[in-house]
């Protein structure tokens, strides 16, 4: 299955491949990387709910996506010349996850790594997910799912999309600009002239039901990560918890965690600017 081209975001210097959360397309994150452009060459990948016709029953395993983000890194390091052996890797929620793993299974690839809020979840949880979800009980237990299946899914206009989404709880810390960018990202026109989501909430409940199908994996492997890491938390995040975020740390050989006051789960779209600095100061310290 082909995947679609990366979102170009310019810059020079190496290369910096940044993924995405589950259901925020790579447009949303142009506030947070545009400081990154004076010094890094920006690829904003699109993972797999974002490639034409795929199928999201056929996610059993949050592994797929590691093996999708290494075919995608492979090739754009061998569009970028012998210079770009080694990347950035940043990613944020489903998008870090997909990062660490590609980290685990091919060290060699990068420099250093930026993990925002990885949904990497403890042991006992990890073990409760993955019991539930072949009996799909996370779509009556798992308060995302629920909303995600109330979703709307079409709009007469971009417009009508940005307000409406205006007036939602979850996008109350989200500046307006953020939020339009969102909103390019995510529509898509119809023949007819309409708008709808083209990151379906089928893909987004698919991955939630599936979410802990790769911790053990992770937690197994995690020690083989020898490049430096940042791994960011948000102090209100109500996804990863501060003693996982410890234990992290414990286990990276050289890993650094930073918890951010004041921000959830959202905080490279929350406060785009003073998460792009805490990155950029780690970043600006590598050896070399």
């Amino acid at each position: 299955m082909p995947a679609s081209d990366p979102l170009d975001f310019k810059g020079q210097g190496p290369l910096l491949i940044h993924a995405h959360a589950n259901g925020y397309p790579p447009q949303a994150y142009r506030s947070f990387l545009k400081p990154f452009q004076d010094s890094f060459q920006i690829k904003a990948i699109y993972l797999r709910p974002f490639w034409p016709g795929t199928n999201p029953d056929e996610l059993r395993d949050w592994r797929i996506f590691r093996d999708d983000y290494l075919q995608e890194l492979i090739s754009l390091i061998s569009g970028f010349g012998p210079d770009s052996r080694q990347v950035i890797g940043m990613g944020h929620s489903l998008g870090a996850m997909a990062t660490l793993m590609a980290a685990i299974e091919s060290p060699e690839y990068f420099r250093a790594l930026v993990l925002i809020e990885p949904t990497l979840f403890p042991a006992w949880l990890g073990f409760l997910m993955r019991t539930l979800a072949p009996f799909h009980l996370f779509r009556h237990l798992h308060p995302l799912v629920r909303r995600t299946l109330r979703r709307k899914t079409s709009f007469p206009d971009r417009e009508s999309m940005f307000r409406n989404y205006r007036s939602k709880q979850i996008f109350k810390g989200i500046p307006d600009e953020v939020l339009r960018d969102y909103v390019e990202g995510l529509a898509e026109e119809t023949p007819a002239g309409s708008i709808k989501l083209r990151y379906s909430p089928a893909w987004e409940v698919r991955i939630y039901e599936t979410g802990g199908s790769a911790d053990r994996y992770v937690w197994k492997n995690l020690s083989r990560i020898s490049c430096p890491v940042l791994v960011l938390r948000g102090e209100r995040s109500d996804t990863l918890g501060q003693n996982t975020l410890e234990r992290i740390a414990r286990v990276l050989p050289r890993g650094r965690t930073v918890t951010l006051p004041s921000v959830g789960h959202l905080l490279p779209l929350e406060e785009p600017q003073q998460v792009a600095a805490v990155v950029l100061d780690f970043l600006n310290g590598l050896p070399g």
